[in-house]
């Protein structure tokens, strides 16, 4: 027993003898040779056996190389708005109740202003700052079109065809009155509402990671040193699976531009009396209600992702506190023409008069929320596709059927020999109505790294 042990203890002497003996070189200037071929450890399609004759360095930043540090995303949204309000505007009325609001008056266009669901795009940038990817610079931009809501009533002026009228509330005399589009033997005329959003934002943000596992295989395992992540290089860094949570701080930038237009067209019949009607005569009256709303702000969130295999879901949450810059336009125009004459052109219509014409501006505190989901997959090292949900909200806004005053003075309705004379309230009156506007819907799209 003494004997084996002895024999051993000879061994080990003899064996670190040797090694002290053997010449000493750093690992940069003599590397250790390995025969085992090099696993290339990607982060999302998993280790990739290759041939690798070279040596094996503490350093291999020469064959890693960094990890992809710019990304890009490019989406297709399809969106929905939140619907506007008007009061009613257009209606439908017997020659006893001439269209005013009332009984025996059917409203043809008024109450929610709904917008089909509309396409648009969202574009994202970012870059890394570091080779370990723990902060970053990312900017976005979005846009969304909803389709115009569009209305349209015609009516002939035949026999029993009814009124088409457009009511309103005359302040003078304290009743519910109407201005007619047509009436029966008369005048023929059409009433017809238009209306369209546009939506579109940019942000700026900076991105700083707060934790993930099992991502930066290339330069967490392979550069522990640099990266300072060591305990990294103890789990299976190269298994695609894992987390990520980063903290997103920056500015954000909405803009919502909107528009209602309501016109009329009306024309005398060759029953019409003449005079004081001229058979053929036409009026156009128009009213125009514009709003421009442009939000600027700090915003502060995070991002978090979680990825199974080539599988992953990823979440968003941002809050921006800033300024809304609310805008408002009012026109309104009204045109006479005499068969074989010249058009008179005269200001005002009927909801945009004198009284609130004109452009109106201020600024509102204002908070914007967004949230976002998505589920993707891994198509390639550089591609990958993805499909999700997104919701914004603006907390104040302001929108153009809001705007509208139904309270009318018709002593200042123009006619053909020049503008109304305004006698008792000013009215309509211009008076800042705002409320709030969200957007949301799926979006689907691609992004890919260098």
């Amino acid at each position: 027993m003494r004997s084996g042990v002895l024999a051993a203890a000879i061994l080990i002497a003899n064996a670190s003898s040797a090694w002290s003996e053997a010449p000493q070189s750093s690992p940069a200037a003599m590397p250790q040779a390995s025969s085992e071929p090099l696993v290339v450890a990607d982060a999302h399609l998993g280790p990739q056996p290759q041939t690798w004759t070279g040596p094996l360095l503490a350093d291999q930043s020469s064959y890693f190389g960094d990890q992809n540090r710019f990304w890009g995303s490019a989406e297709l949204l399809w969106w929905s708005i939140k619907p506007g309000h008007t009061p009613p505007l257009v209606t439908l009325g017997t020659e006893t109740s001439l269209g005013a609001l009332g009984p025996e008056t059917t409203v043809l266009f008024g109450g929610d202003l709904d917008y089909d669901s509309g396409l648009g795009g969202r574009f994202t940038a970012g870059y890394w700052l570091d080779a370990c990817q723990t902060k970053g610079l990312e900017a976005s931009y979005l846009f969304l079109n909803s389709p115009m809501d569009d209305f349209s009533a015609f009516n002939s002026g035949a026999p029993g065809s009814g009124v088409l009228a457009r009511p309103f509330f005359n302040v003078v005399n304290g009743l519910q009155e109407s201005q007619l589009a047509s009436f029966p033997g008369i005048f023929s005329g059409r009433v017809g509402v238009s209306s369209d959003s546009q939506l579109q934002g940019a942000e700026l943000n900076g991105i700083c990671n707060l934790c993930r596992s099992n991502i930066c295989c290339y330069d967490t395992c392979c550069h522990s040193t640099s990266c300072g992540q060591t305990d990294c290089c103890g789990t299976n860094c190269c298994d695609p699976s894992g987390y990520s949570l980063d903290l997103i701080g920056g500015f954000r930038y909405l803009n919502l531009n909107e528009d209602l237009e309501i016109t009329e067209l009306l024309t005398f019949l060759p029953t019409a009396p003449n005079p004081p009607f001229t058979p053929g005569a036409t009026i156009l009256i128009s009213d125009r209600f514009d709003t421009r709303n442009s939000f600027y702000g700090a915003q502060i969130g995070a991002r978090g992702e979680w990825r199974r295999g080539s599988w992953f879901v990823n979440a968003t949450a941002k809050l921006a506190l800033g300024n809304s810059h609310q805008e408002v336009r009012i026109r309104g125009t009204t045109v006479f023409t005499n068969p074989g004459g010249p058009s008179v052109a005269q200001p005002g219509g009927l909801l945009a008069l004198p009284t609130n014409i004109g452009t109106y501006s201020r600024d509102r505190f204002a908070v914007v929320p967004e949230i976002g989901v998505n589920l993707g997959y891994q198509v390639t090292n550089n591609l990958r596709a993805f499909v999700g949900y997104s919701f914004i909200y603006w907390s104040s806004v302001v929108r153009p059927g809001d705007q509208i005053d139904l309270g009318i003075n018709p002593t200042q309705l123009p006619d053909p020999n020049g503008p109304g004379v305004l006698v008792g309230p000013a009215r309509p009156a211009f008076r800042f109505r705002d409320t709030d506007f969200w957007a949301q819907g799926i979006n689907f799209g691609v992004e890919f790294s260098l």
